[in-house]
């Protein structure tokens, strides 16, 4: 059972890494329960392994949380390991944010644990989750109802995170400690019934009864719903491609088209499946926006969708808002010419351009600017005269007939003269008073761009 038990662990292994004379440098999860205990003690079997451990006291059990702590130590000294050691006050951060313990506890651990990989060069962390700890996620995900994704378990690995015990029972990881006489220390918080977990791990130790080929079955059932989510995944990236016109990371930004959404079928699921990762879980509302009037939005914590006539747009709040009250000064020309990279826009002054007309280039009367010119976004209440047109028009209303999105009106910026008259709607539209006319003495051409 020791040489099976082994053997297998180091199978799993050798499917993380490439063996070479080259140590791996790795972070162990340790909190001195059995499963971490038992994962330390087989990786330092691993001549080709350089475990490191780190452990989380979340000051959750008193004086026990302390004596864990205290056995980690003694434990990483004599095995002259090195051990990172944090210190949480888990239940005022609970308190702070409004979360339950058990969620404040796993942000400050995963929290420590990026600092780690980022400040230690870890090749990963390592885990010591188990099967039973995925049976027991199934159940929890399937009361708080889920879809597929959530009924798959711990997955073995995802991303820097490595579990490789995620193929092993409780009773073949027990088993496998008492026979190497594997030390580890007793959680009194798994008895306490108050976690939803605790009482799923106890109604499951009764199924082991009903059947010996409990765990077998299982694993089977969960392979099959790998394959089919595997399967699913690949048809989203599909309708994913089929209905997006643009989409980057850097700002986030995608744009879709309505139509090609309205006709997915089934419909809700596609809803689902393509936003719920931006957090938009409302499928009713989400229904409704379909076919909703241009300007309407739909926000979730982070995001927003916005509908554009026949398209959504989906940006981060962050880029709706960004620009909002931002204001930059340019003091004069020779600004332009040494400092520009200090505005948000490429601008280029140009006197007397030769090329009256030329693509992109709006022609005004340099007498009637007054500096400082301020460049920013518009406001309630903006007004201006737009070029070859009579009267006055609220920008509101310029930008609604022009069919600008939400998005358009927060990032495009106005040039505006000293006195506070508009000159000029970047890339869009030169103000009346600002023209070139047969009085003109001196003409200014203005290029604007974005930087890429």
């Amino acid at each position: 059972m020791k040489k099976i038990f082994y053997n297998h662990f180091f199978d799993k292994i050798k499917e993380y890494f490439s063996f070479n004379s080259v140590k791996k440098k790795v972070c162990v999860a340790v909190s001195a329960g059995l499963d971490s205990m038992v994962l330390i003690n087989l990786l330092l079997d691993i001549p080709e392994i350089e475990p490191e451990v780190a452990h989380c006291n979340f000051s959750l059990r008193e004086k026990e949380s302390d004596k864990d702590e205290i056995f980690i130590r003694n434990f990483c000294f004599q095995k002259n390991i090195i051990c990172h050691i944090k210190k949480f006050d888990t239940l005022s951060f609970a308190k702070k944010n409004s979360i339950s313990t058990q969620m404040a506890a796993r942000k400050l651990r995963y929290d420590w644990f990026s600092e780690l990989l980022k400040s230690n060069l870890y090749k990963c962390i390592m885990l010591g989750h188990h099967f039973d700890d995925s049976i027991e996620t199934f159940f929890i995900n399937v009361i708080r109802g889920t879809g597929i994704k959530g009924l798959l378990g711990i997955p073995s690995k995802n991303e820097q995170y490595i579990r490789p015990l995620s193929d092993f029972t409780k009773k073949e990881i027990l088993h496998y400690a008492k026979i190497k006489n594997i030390k580890w220390r007793s959680d009194s918080s798994n008895q306490d019934f108050k976690y939803l977990r605790n009482k799923i791990r106890f109604i499951l130790s009764t199924f082991h009864s009903f059947s010996s080929s409990f765990h077998n079955g299982f694993k089977k059932t969960m392979d099959h719903l790998h394959d089919e989510n595997f399967l699913i995944e690949k048809k989203i990236k599909e309708v994913h491609k089929k209905i997006t016109i643009k989409k980057k990371d850097h700002p986030f930004f995608w744009k879709m088209e309505c139509e090609k959404i309205r006709k997915l079928e089934p419909l809700s699921f596609y809803l689902f499946k393509l936003f719920s990762p931006y957090g938009f879980n409302d499928i009713r509302s989400m229904k409704h926006l379909i076919n909703a009037q241009s300007g309407k939005q739909l926000r979730s914590k982070r995001y927003c969708i916005i509908k554009n006539r026949g398209y959504w747009i989906l940006v981060t709040h962050q880029l709706l808002s960004e620009n909002k009250n931002k204001i930059y000064i340019i003091p004069d020309l020779k600004f332009i010419e040494t400092e520009k990279m200090l505005l948000p826009i490429n601008i280029k002054f140009f006197f007397n351009p030769e090329k009256k007309g030329q693509k992109d280039m709006f022609l005004l009367d340099f007498d009637k600017i007054q500096f400082p010119l301020l460049l920013r976004t518009w406001r309630k209440g903006d007004f201006f005269y737009p070029f070859r047109m009579k009267g006055k028009k609220k920008l509101s209303k310029y930008y609604k007939e022009n069919k600008f999105s939400i998005l358009e009106k927060e990032h495009t910026w106005l040039l505006i003269n000293r006195n506070g008259y508009i000159i000029l709607v970047i890339k869009n539209r030169l103000d009346d008073r600002f023209k070139v006319t047969k009085n003109t003495k001196k003409i200014l051409g203005i290029i604007c761009s974005f930087y890429n």
